[in-house]
């Protein structure tokens, strides 16, 4: 066994470790790698097949050189399309336009790459060739985490969660009247299929009141909750929130409260959209909550452009590593490439 494989498999284990603890950045940054490390690894071993009378060898190739270079194409394709989608279906807006700019930057990746593969920057200028790789080489790494963070995300959702469960907090999200819109609607379904398994558990309903609602979220929320014959008894109102962190952070206050018995700790659920579990996690996880999230169903035409939003929102939550690891890409394209 090489030191490349024992180094994957370290990272695999790092990766895991992140993964049971909780912590969602690290735990994609060290995907990210892992994804590389393969990559490169599968590059080095399709370059030493024979393909001569070798049919395995050659369907290999189709694959890795045809079939998915193809599948990137018809997925950005997709993408760009599902921005029109979003136009006809929820009006124009930035959020609409993700998919698109997505799909678009993984053509302008490759783009890149058979410009440089075409002209030789570095016997040019070494300052427009660094500047190139650099763009390049940040570009790949933020396309590759999403990538990550996509598989993360419906692994994470696809572990089932085993035990009694003792609360069910439903994340709010807006509303128009005091009744819940289809999607706030999801969630607390959602919520009720769980209520099937354990009929003791009581609803942590927690969303505040926005500017342009006419009632909290809570309030709404609860509501819908008593029209699907749930007592009151089984319904704790949390309607001071008005982010996702505070909705679990005065949650588990809630929680602490009602809680009475002192020989183990409550099990909590979280249930909110599928493509918002994940950073939900990171969200449970600051305010020191331990809670398993699941996810309700999105529309299609919805979820590439929600998914990429909730990406972005976790890379704001993490600027300043994340500007640090530019710096670190940065530096390598420098050393890796200046003449010294």
């Amino acid at each position: 066994m090489n030191i490349y494989v024992i180094s994957l498999i370290v990272i695999f284990i790092i990766m895991l470790i992140l993964h049971w603890q909780k912590k969602v950045f690290w735990s994609l940054i060290f995907a990210d790698v892992f994804l590389f490390m393969t990559l490169i690894a599968s590059l080095t071993f399709i370059n030493q097949l024979n393909v001569e009378n070798n049919f395995l060898s050659i369907a290999i190739l189709f694959v890795f050189y045809i079939l998915i270079p193809l599948l990137i194409i018809m997925g950005c394709i997709f993408l760009v399309r599902n921005t029109r989608i979003m136009y006809l279906k929820e009006g124009r807006s930035l959020v609409a336009k993700l998919s698109a700019a997505f799909g678009l930057n993984i053509f302008v990746i490759f783009g890149v790459l058979l410009f440089m593969l075409q002209i030789d920057l570095f016997s040019k200028n070494i300052y427009w060739a660094i500047i190139v790789e650099s763009f390049l080489l940040i570009d790949v790494f933020f396309v590759s985490l999403f990538i990550c963070y996509l598989i993360y995300s419906v692994i994470n959702q696809m572990v089932p969660y085993k035990k009694n469960i003792d609360y069910i907090i439903v994340l709010g999200a807006g509303i128009r009247s005091e009744e819940v819109t289809p999607l706030l609607k999801s969630r607390l379904d959602k919520g009720l299929m769980y209520l099937k398994d354990n009929p003791k558990a009581k609803f942590v309903v927690s969303g505040g009141q926005g500017p342009d609602e006419p009632v909290s979220e809570a309030f709404a929320m609860a509501k819908y909750l008593r029209s699907q014959n749930i007592p009151d008894s089984q319904i704790i109102i949390e309607d001071k929130s008005t982010t996702t962190y505070e909705n679990m952070k005065y949650s588990k206050i809630k929680i602490d409260n009602d809680w009475s018995d002192k020989t183990r700790k409550p099990n909590v659920l979280f249930t909110t959209n599928n493509y918002h579990v994940l950073r939900s996690t990171t969200y449970a996880d600051m305010a020191k909550l331990k809670a398993h999230g699941a996810g309700a169903p999105t529309s299609y035409y919805f979820l590439p452009s929600a998914l990429l939003r909730e990406y972005a929102a976790i890379l704001v939550q993490n600027k300043i590593k994340i500007l640090l690891i530019m710096l670190l890409i940065i530096s390598f394209v420098i050393i890796a490439s200046w003449p010294f």
